[in-house]
């Protein structure tokens, strides 16, 4: 099976500089890109990402200075490309860190492969996102629909995937706790 594949690939060694590398790019490009959806957008990227409305979008895009917000937008890509990496390390990490007959790390080989469609959901969002920006008040209202639902699905599988990881490391400090006693 393909995910147990991830049980002794990429190597360790190889994870954790992925690991570092990826909180190097995310330490130097969320500052920059936080800037930019700042100063340019009137409202949060949470907002906008989930309005499901054109119109709304419409009217957000009328008060934006658009050209920062679409350089904001295309640090963003750099932005998922961080995330992910910490997000698939960090992962890989942990469920190696369980014994191969747990649920614990049966479930985390399930979790890791959503640590990629998270941000390719994210990067199709920003694509319409960038579309929208093409024509920011005369856009397909459809076109911000699909935004939404891109941004929908990619908060899902953050809040499942960063959930596990959460209740993985409280599970592996318990079976370290349990272990020092006996």
């Amino acid at each position: 099976m393909f995910l147990n594949k991830l049980s002794n690939w990429p190597s360790d060694k190889k994870i954790k500089q992925l690991l570092i590398s990826s909180v190097i790019l995310l330490l130097v490009i969320y500052p920059i890109m936080s800037y930019f959806f700042t100063v340019s957008y009137p409202v949060s990227a949470f907002e906008s990402q989930l309005s499901f409305s054109g119109e709304l979008i419409k009217e957000y895009n009328a008060n934006a200075d658009i050209n920062l917000y679409r350089i904001a937008n295309i640090l963003d890509y750099f932005f998922m490309i961080s995330y992910g990496g910490i997000f698939f390390s960090l992962g890989l990490i942990i469920v190696r860190k369980f014994k191969e007959e747990t649920i614990w790390r049966k479930i985390g080989l399930i979790i890791i492969p959503l640590t990629i469609i998270a941000p390719s959901c994210d990067a199709i969002e920003n694509i319409f996102i960038l579309l929208l920006l093409s024509d920011p008040l005369e856009f397909p209202n459809i076109w911000a629909i699909i935004h939404s639902f891109f941004a929908l699905i990619k908060y899902i599988i953050m809040f499942i995937g960063f959930g596990w990881i959460a209740a993985a490391l409280i599970k592996l400090v318990l079976i370290r706790k349990s272990q020092k006693i006996q």
